[in-house]
């Protein structure tokens, strides 16, 4: 994909960001592209831009609006998404088929869903999370702009080209009113002047729990706007008291470090936790360690898309050793060789409220959970895996 493209998109055109300043985004299959780092001046522009777009955009009514919106998925080809992401992501471009099917089915879908109550005016802003890829981007924005809102969409910087190729098929499409700007960047100030703007009129965050604390923090703004928060966590897998093992754990070994599935356990929802019946662990666990030995996705996983993500691994290996579990696969990701993919870890005798059981970022960490029953199981799951959301509403300050 040519420089040219690698631009912030405002309204209906491409845009250079206003300080000449770029960061760089590595290719995890080899070399690396110049994104714009866009600061607070090109925050205001592309907000200016929106919220003049709103009335021409409302104008328009619903039913073309949605009209408007489907050619944009038309616009979204599965072929081409997957070959244009699957480089940054580390994968091959079949490998990723499947999920930008599934991803482009969601955008599709969404607009013949019931979309977003009323028409109302005003200008959010959306900041998107790598794993939305394009089609999951496009799905959340779309009930927004189907009821008549503006948006700026603010790109992952470690997956620009995801917010990049929704922007493009918007121009493909040649959607009227211009109602979707796109601004790459990956420094502070552009995220404080985002969240302090006066002409937002809500902002929706998806997002780790650590970065969501950072976010709480900006929610008290200069002027009234409802921040609606996304938790992006892993997820917890219950084996039901009558499962068959082997079975139960092939499943849980693709949910756990799938390549494709879960991007190596970086994916939000793949599994962190296993809650297992007591009769069951034994052979539950011999089942997990064979079935980790059978599949290629285990020794061959995709590079961390997070910078800080040995990190993370490393602060779960200390704390499983720390707190008395066992380890059965995988070892101090610090003593690793450079450029290595983020190895799995699996450890047992992990009690349901240690630290280890309780870290609820997406990454290849699996803790084997002993329960009586699965009576217990489900009231462990629900109090692992918590809420989803959570809405704050800004308060004006003096």
């Amino acid at each position: 994909m040519g420089l040219v493209r690698q631009t912030n998109w405002v309204g209906d055109g491409w845009a250079r960001a206003e300080r000449g300043l770029e960061f760089e985004v590595g290719g995890r299959t080899g070399g690396g592209e110049r994104w714009p780092r866009s600061g607070p001046e090109d925050a205001r522009r592309a907000l200016e831009v929106a919220a003049r777009s709103g009335a021409a955009w409302r104008s328009l009514g619903r039913a073309r609006r949605v009209e408007e919106l489907r050619r944009v998925a038309q616009a979204l080809e599965t072929g081409a998404v997957s070959a244009a992401l699957a480089p940054d992501l580390g994968l091959e471009s079949d490998e990723l088929r499947g999920r930008i099917d599934e991803e482009l089915f969601r955008f599709r879908e969404a607009l013949e869903l019931l979309v977003e109550g009323p028409e109302d005016a005003g200008v959010g802003v959306f900041l998107a999370h790598w794993s939305d890829l394009v089609g999951g981007l496009g799905a959340r924005v779309a009930r927004s702009l189907a009821a008549g809102r503006t948006l700026l969409v603010r790109s992952d910087r470690r997956l620009p080209r995801a917010a990049l190729l929704l922007a493009q098929a918007f121009e493909r499409a040649q959607v009227a009113a211009g109602p979707l700007c796109v601004l790459h960047g990956d420094q502070p100030d552009l995220d404080q002047a985002l969240a302090t703007q006066p002409l937002v009129r809500f902002v929706r965050v998806r997002e780790t729990d650590s970065v969501l604390t950072r976010w709480r923090a900006r929610a008290a703004s200069r002027h009234e706007t409802i921040w609606e928060f996304w938790r992006v966590s892993n997820a917890t897998l219950i084996v039901a008291d009558g499962a068959d093992p082997r079975a139960a754990a092939a499943d849980c070994v693709e949910r756990f470090i799938g390549r494709s599935t879960t991007l190596s356990g970086q994916f939000p929802g793949s599994i962190a936790r296993v809650l297992c019946p007591e009769r069951l662990f034994s052979r539950f666990t011999e089942e997990l360690l064979a079935s980790l030995e059978r599949r290629a996705d285990a020794r061959r996983p995709v590079p961390a898309l997070d910078a800080d993500l040995t990190d993370h691994l490393a602060h779960a290996w200390a704390l499983g050793l720390d707190e008395g579990a066992t380890p059965l696969r995988g070892e101090d990701p610090l003593g690793r060789a450079g450029g290595a993919g983020p190895a799995g870890l699996v450890f047992t005798n992990v009690a349901p409220r240690l630290g280890l059981a309780r870290l609820t970022r997406p990454a290849p960490v699996l803790a084997l959970v002993r329960v009586p029953s699965g009576v217990e199981a489900a009231e462990h799951q629900r109090e692992h895996d918590g809420e989803p959301k959570l809405s704050v509403h800004g308060t004006p300050q003096p």
